[in-house]
């Protein structure tokens, strides 16, 4: 396993995903995605954030939302490995240190949109 040097901001990682969506607003897709992420801390405590794709109005907000089309569940420490840029999301999965539920097929379609 990877050590982090740096200590993890819930508060930052859903910040710093408020500004990459603002890159991605104009590409959105018409049809709508709600993913929830899922980040549990040494204690077992989880910290819920969503995202929200649809029409032109993009948002992350912190909480769960009411239901949700994807999940993605990662522990805190990985999570912070991420935020520092010495894990990439792609392998955290590989590893199953990232785990997805739900309508993957959906997840895929508007991925596959919005970097057309």
């Amino acid at each position: 396993m990877y050590a982090s040097t740096m200590e993890f901001s819930k508060t930052e990682w859903v910040a710093k995903l408020n500004e990459k969506l603002g890159a991605l607003i104009p590409q959105i897709p018409t049809s709508s995605l709600v993913i929830k992420y899922e980040i549990v801390d040494d204690s077992h405590e989880s910290f819920f954030y969503h995202l929200f794709l649809g029409g032109s109005e993009a948002a992350v907000r912190e909480g769960k939302p009411e239901q949700a089309d994807v999940t993605f569940s990662i522990n805190e420490d990985t999570a912070a490995l991420i935020q520092e840029g010495s894990l990439s999301t792609e392998e955290a999965f590989l590893r199953g240190l990232l785990t997805v539920d739900g309508d993957v097929a959906l997840l895929v379609s508007i991925h596959d949109e919005i970097e057309s």
